[in-house]
């Protein structure tokens, strides 16, 4: 008998050997570790009254996880990270507290046309914030601010120019005071922002009310 013959009678008898375990022994050695993926549960076997409880054990056994619990080194005390309010500026990130340190220059001046404005040397978004924080701190009134469109909104009281009442009625009687809404606007600039004061989106306040509410915001800035 040839070698070749021989080493093929040897791979058909391995292959014999082979079907006739699984002919006989079924799907015995078959590994059945990942059978609970697939397998929908049974309900349990119930023991009929008056006979003792069957033996049972789960057929597909979940194998536990390999969870490892570490203990850390040392206990830390939680603590509130600092309060810190960041803006995001065209030019980076600017917190409430950076402003302080830095140079807002709030200072009176006019504009091309001639209109009172108050000058900030520093990005929207810090002088934003100092502005907000001085009105607050003033006697002026806000009732709303937005800062999408650079808008706060005030309520003034001021003296009633059309009193009509007679001379001996103004010199004798209470000085007649009314309140009217402004709009103080933030607008970008070369270097910086500016203030003005409006009475709508349209029409700039009178300059001594300008320069009322904007002599107040800058008194605020300054200290």
């Amino acid at each position: 008998m040839t070698l070749k013959r021989i080493c093929t009678s040897a791979l058909l008898l391995s292959s014999a050997l082979l079907s006739g375990c699984s002919f006989l022994f079924g799907d015995t050695f078959q590994d059945r570790a990942d059978n609970y993926l697939t397998l929908e549960p049974q309900p349990e076997l119930q023991t009929p009254a008056g006979q003792a409880p069957l033996a049972q054990r789960d057929a597909n056994v979940i194998p536990p996880l390999p969870v490892e619990t570490r203990r850390p080194d040392k206990f830390a005390t939680p603590r509130p990270l600092p309060l810190v309010v960041e803006q995001v500026d065209d030019t980076g990130v600017t917190s409430l507290a950076q402003y302080r340190a830095d140079s807002l220059n709030p200072r009176l001046d006019k504009d091309g046309a001639g209109t009172q404005i108050l000058r900030m040397d520093l990005g929207y978004a810090a002088s934003w914030a100092a502005v907000t924080e001085a009105l607050a701190a003033s006697d002026l009134k806000l009732t709303d601010l937005n800062r999408s469109t650079g808008t706060y909104y005030l309520q003034l009281e001021q003296t009633d120019v059309e009193d009509t009442r007679s001379w001996w009625g103004k010199l004798w009687g209470e000085e007649l005071v009314t309140s009217a809404n402004y709009l103080l606007k933030m607008n970008r600039s070369r270097q910086g922002v500016y203030l003005s004061l409006l009475t709508d989106a349209d029409n700039l306040a009178d300059a001594d009310v300008t320069q009322r509410v904007l002599t107040e915001v800058k008194n605020q800035l300054d200290q």
